[in-house]
C-alpha cells in the first residue's frame, strides 16, 4: 500500500459542505408533502392529483437529473455542481410566491428544483473517492445517507411551522431556502480551499481489453447492472413502505389497524430517526467489522428490514405498541444499510473520475423503482381491500434485492494500482 497520498484535513469541511447541501436538497424535496391539504385547496385540485403533480412529477424529474448530474459532476467538478445545484434550488423556490398560484407555475418550479437536487445527490461517491482514503469512504457515504433523512425530518417540521407564521404555502416554502443559502456559503468557501489529493489509480487491468472509455467499459460489466437493480429494489421498498405504511397504521380495521393519523405520524417518525442512526452506523460497521466488503452488509440490511417490515402485519406485533415500535425501529435502522454501502462500493472499486456518472446512473434508474413500488402497492391495496398484500410485496422485493446482492462483486476489469495514503 502506497503511503504517499496526503489526505488533508480540509476533506472534513468538504464532507460538511456535502452534508449541508444534502440536508437542503431533502428539505426542498419534501417541503410540499406536509402542506398537501392546503396546497390542494389553493390550486383547486383533489389530494391525489396534488400529490401526483407536485411530488410525483418532482420524483420523475429527479431521476432524470440524477443521471444527467452524474455526468456533470465528473465533467465540471464538485464546486460547480454544488454551486449551480444550490442556485437551481434557491431561484425557483424564491419564485414560488410569484409563480405558485397556478398548477403550471408550481410544477415548473418543482421541476427546476429537481434539477438542482439530482446532481448533488449524485456527487457522494465522487466526494468519497476524491477526498477520502479507502478506509473512510463507507463512513462518508453513511453520513451523507443520514443527511438525506435529517433533511426530510426537518422539512416535515419546518414547512408547517413556516406556514403557521406566514399563512401562505408558497411563502412558507420560500423561507426554507435558508438551508440552501447556508450550503451556498459553504460551497464558496470550498471553492477557495485546497485541491483534492492526487488519486490512487483504479484502471483497466487487462491490456487486451479495448479502450472504450472507462464509463462505457464499466457499464458493460454485469456487476454494474446488478448495482442498478439492487438500488431499484431498495427504492421500491423504501417508497412503498414509507408511503403506504402511515395509512395502514392510521385507517380503521379491517383495512388498517386504527391508530389514527397522529399516532401513525409518530410511528413513522421512529422509522426516520432509526434510519438516520442506521445510516451513520453502517459506515463504521462496513469499515471496522466487514473490512469494506459490501455484500454482507447490504444482505444483512435487506434481510432484517424484510423480516421486521413484514412483521407489522402480524396481530401480535401491531396490536401492542411495546412490540410494534421496536420492530419499526429495527426495520428503519437496517433499511439504511443499503444505499450508503452501494455508493461506497462505487467509490472503492471504480475509477474516481466516473464515480459521479455511476451514482447518477444507478440512483437515477433506481428512483423509478420508487414509482413502481407505490403503484404496485396501491394496486394490491385496491384489489384486496387491505394492506397485507402490499406489505408482503415489500418483503418479497427486499429478499430479491438480497439475492441479487450475491452477484455484486468488484468488477475484474478494474484494479487498484496505487491505494491508500496518509491522513492529516
Amino acid at each position: 500500500m502506497n503511503e504517499s497520498i496526503q489526505y488533508v484535513k480540509f476533506r472534513w469541511f468538504v464532507l460538511l459542505t456535502l452534508c449541508v447541501l444534502t440536508v437542503a436538497t431533502s428539505v426542498i424535496m419534501i417541503s410540499p408533502a406536509p402542506l398537501i391539504g392546503i396546497i390542494s385547496k389553493n390550486l383547486g385540485l383533489d389530494l391525489g392529483t396534488t400529490t401526483g403533480t407536485l411530488m410525483g412529477i418532482f420524483n420523475l424529474a429527479l431521476a432524470v437529473s440524477c443521471i444527467i448530474g452524474g455526468f456533470l459532476c465528473d465533467r465540471f467538478g464538485l464546486v460547480k455542481v454544488f454551486f449551480w445545484g444550490s442556485v437551481l434550488m434557491i431561484v425557483p423556490t424564491l419564485a414560488l410566491p410569484y409563480c405558485g398560484n397556478s398548477v403550471a407555475g408550481a410544477v415548473a418550479m418543482r421541476v427546476v428544483q429537481a434539477f438542482g437536487v439530482g446532481p448533488i445527490l449524485a456527487s457522494v461517491s465522487s466526494v468519497a473517492a476524491l477526498w477520502f482514503p479507502p478506509q473512510q469512504r463507507g463512513i462518508v457515504t453513511g453520513i451523507q445517507g443520514m443527511s438525506v433523512t435529517l433533511g426530510i425530518a426537518i422539512g416535515f417540521v419546518a414547512a408547517p411551522a413556516a406556514y403557521a407564521a406566514v399563512g401562505s404555502w408558497q411563502v412558507a416554502i420560500a423561507w426554507l431556502t435558508i438551508s440552501c443559502f447556508v450550503a451556498l456559503a459553504l460551497t464558496i468557501v470550498f471553492a477557495f480551499g485546497p485541491k483534492p489529493p492526487v488519486q490512487s489509480k483504479i484502471e483497466v487491468c487487462d491490456p487486451a481489453v479495448p479502450d472504450n472509455g472507462d464509463f462505457r467499459l464499466a457499464m458493460r460489466q454485469p456487476e454494474s447492472w446488478v448495482g442498478v437493480i439492487v438500488i431499484f429494489c431498495l427504492c421500491w421498498v423504501m417508497s412503498a413502505f414509507n408511503d403506504l405504511t402511515p395509512a395502514y397504521f392510521a385507517i380503521d380495521p379491517p383495512v388498517g389497524v386504527g391508530y389514527g393519523p397522529m399516532m401513525a405520524g409518530k410511528l413513522m417518525m421512529a422509522v426516520q430517526v432509526a434510519f438516520m442512526i442506521g445510516a451513520v452506523v453502517t459506515g463504521f460497521v462496513f469499515v471496522k467489522i466487514f473490512k469494506s466488503n459490501a455484500r454482507p452488509v447490504i444482505m444483512i440490511g435487506y434481510f432484517l428490514f424484510a423480516i421486521f417490515a413484514v412483521s407489522i402485519m402480524w396481530q401480535a406485533v401491531y396490536s401492542n405498541l411495546s412490540v410494534l415500535v421496536p420492530c419499526l425501529i429495527v426495520a428503519g435502522f437496517f433499511e439504511a444499510w443499503v444505499v450508503p454501502i452501494v455508493f461506497a462500493f462505487i467509490a472503492l472499486h471504480y475509477p474516481a473520475h466516473i464515480a459521479g456518472k455511476l451514482v447518477g446512473m444507478w440512483f437515477g434508474i433506481g428512483l423509478f423503482g420508487g414509482t413502481v413500488g407505490v403503484i404496485v402497492g396501491a394496486t394490491a391495496l385496491h384489489r384486496t381491500g387491505n394492506y397485507h398484500a402490499s406489505i408482503i410485496i415489500v418483503g418479497v422485493v427486499a429478499l430479491i434485492g438480497l439475492i441479487l446482492t450475491l452477484f455484486l462483486k468488484p468488477p475484474k476489469v478494474f484494479c487498484v494500482s496505487d491505494a491508500g495514503g496518509t491522513r492529516t
